[in-house]
């Protein structure tokens, strides 16, 4: 199998992989696409070429046309569902106790590994954490940490400090799961694609009926207090890019709230 089969049956030559095709490897030939082969190696995989063929006639030889889910008509959410969803969703930092099922966590990781990656390098990799109480004991990890930024001077710590010594936790918010994405030190695309993931995963969320909120303080520690790393145990030479507590929120809001408008210079 060469690095793209057509069936000539099928083709019609209307050449819309190659126009789809980002690093511009694919081209017409003698009215069939091929490939220009001393640029075959600027593949990244991303499957356009396959993905946009009306006709199932395009076969890369890292991926077939049967192994691409058909995608259905009417996937576009409407401008107003989308202004719905987008403007509706919050910040939930008080949920039930109640866990998210292990399938359902699976099949929102599952939507995410759609997420655009950086040159398509799919290099985000996560970790759940689903034990409440191991939440709970990497929360007072993180306000170890900050009993050190206090004594260092930081402002802000106290209230926080104060907080969790009457009985709340507002590093983790006692959510029942925390969703950790990470990737390895040297790889330059990965905080960005790692950033993109978990904002998707925050949106996908909404249609389970969870909710979401992001693990600012965790994150800012685990890059920071050697003892919160030690304790997520990534693999070597890997850091936390970003994580989300989840659950389902202990209350539903019934209004949108005020945001500044815009900034936004027209050229």
């Amino acid at each position: 199998m060469g690095f793209l089969t057509i069936d000539d049956q099928k083709c019609t030559q209307c050449g819309l992989c190659a126009r789809a095709c980002p690093a511009g490897i694919i081209v017409l030939g003698d009215g069939f696409p091929e490939t220009i082969e001393k640029i075959e190696k600027g593949c990244i995989t991303c499957g356009h070429c396959v993905a946009v063929c009306p006709a199932g006639a395009l076969c890369h030889c890292r991926m077939t046309p049967e192994e691409c889910s058909p995608l259905g008509s009417d996937w576009r959410l409407t401008p107003q569902q989308m202004e719905q969803l987008v403007k509706g969703r919050r910040s939930i930092r008080r949920y039930r106790p109640e866990p998210v099922d292990r399938a359902v966590l699976e099949k929102l990781l599952e939507i995410v590994r759609y997420a655009p990656t950086g040159g398509n390098s799919q290099s985000v990799r996560w970790l759940v954490l689903n034990d409440p109480e191991e939440i709970g004991r990497l929360s007072s990890i993180v306000v170890d940490w900050l009993r050190i930024l206090l004594v260092q001077g930081v402002p802000g710590m106290k209230g926080m400090l104060k907080s969790w010594e009457m009985g709340s936790d507002p590093i983790l918010r006692n959510a029942p799961n925390l969703i950790i994405a990470h990737g390895a030190v040297d790889d330059p695309m990965v905080r960005i694609s790692s950033t993109i993931a978990l904002s998707t995963l925050e949106l996908a969320s909404l249609s389970f009926g969870l909710g979401a909120c992001w693990a600012g303080f965790l994150h800012h520690a685990a890059l920071s207090y050697t003892e919160v790393h030690e304790f997520l145990g990534l693999p070597p030479g890997h850091q936390m890019c970003g994580g989300l507590m989840i659950g389902y929120p202990e209350f539903e809001y019934a209004r949108i709230p005020t945001r500044k408008p815009a900034s936004v210079t027209w050229r």
